[in-house]
């Protein structure tokens, strides 16, 4: 069994396998398009659970609830602290010890939700979909 996101809307495509191996192909951050599922070595060791895309970002989540994440990061959508694209996986830090169970991607966006029912977002809220109410 293996999970796949078809979504048109997004330029990236990923597959994750019941061993936790993850795999991309598509559009990727620094503008080259895999035509074939590619692995994804900097995860290759960690029990990765979930995969999720954006239209151009992607987020993993492992057993242990760590997050990484990697592609455009034009609004913040990697959760990092500056906007550089990120060909390579970054791992998020700050999200160490909050136990994250599941993520949502949008096009800029990603909101991620923690074991005890927290949610965490980072990106653009132009629309209001990060939740961080009128400024």
């Amino acid at each position: 069994m293996f999970t796949f996101n078809a979504n048109p809307a997004n330029k990236i495509r990923k597959l994750l396998f019941p061993a936790g191996r993850v795999y991309v192909w598509g559009e990727q951050a620094d503008g080259r398009c895999v035509h074939h599922p590619q692995l994804v070595e900097e995860l290759n060791a960690i029990p990765i659970i979930r995969v999720l895309a954006g239209a151009r970002h992607c987020v993993a989540i492992s057993a242990s609830g760590a997050v990484f994440t990697w592609g455009q990061n034009n609004s913040g959508e990697l959760g990092m602290d500056d906007l550089k694209p990120q060909t390579s996986v970054h791992h998020v830090h700050q999200m160490d010890g909050l136990g994250v169970v599941e993520a949502a991607c949008g096009d800029t966006h990603t909101i991620l939700l923690t074991h005890c029912g927290r949610t965490f977002s980072f990106g653009s809220d132009a629309l209001g979909q990060c939740g961080f109410g009128k400024k």
